[in-house]
């Protein structure tokens, strides 16, 4: 039972954390520079939403149905994937607005010799 609860609280903190990072400037600019459509972005914020009230579900059917405890530990590693996923957006986003930023220092330096 204890095994659950810390479960159930490390996946709930994932969930929240993939939430704030779909939201993140980071990967808004991703999808957008790219021309990726909100939609898509809306689409992986469903799916992770379906999922988590899965969760909710799963966590209590886990301790007497093995195969509900497999498919949480898959989701585990799934959310973890998007989280990773999510963190080399960010990352991309990142460098992208450093490439940009120091572009345009090197035009003002050119340009005001």
């Amino acid at each position: 039972m204890a095994e659950t609860v810390v479960v159930e609280a490390a996946l709930s903190a994932i969930f929240h954390a993939v939430f704030e990072r779909i939201a993140s400037s980071g990967v808004v600019n991703y999808f957008m520079e790219r021309k990726l459509n909100d939609e898509s972005l809306q689409k992986l914020k469903m799916f992770l939403l379906s999922a988590n009230a899965v969760l909710v579900d799963a966590e209590e059917k886990q301790i007497t149905n093995p195969a509900v405890k497999e498919w949480l530990d898959e989701l585990n590693d799934a959310v973890h994937d998007a989280e990773d996923l999510l963190d080399e957006i960010a990352y991309e986003d990142l460098q992208y607005n450093l490439r940009a930023k120091s572009q345009t220092g090197t035009s003002k330096v050119h340009l005001s010799k």
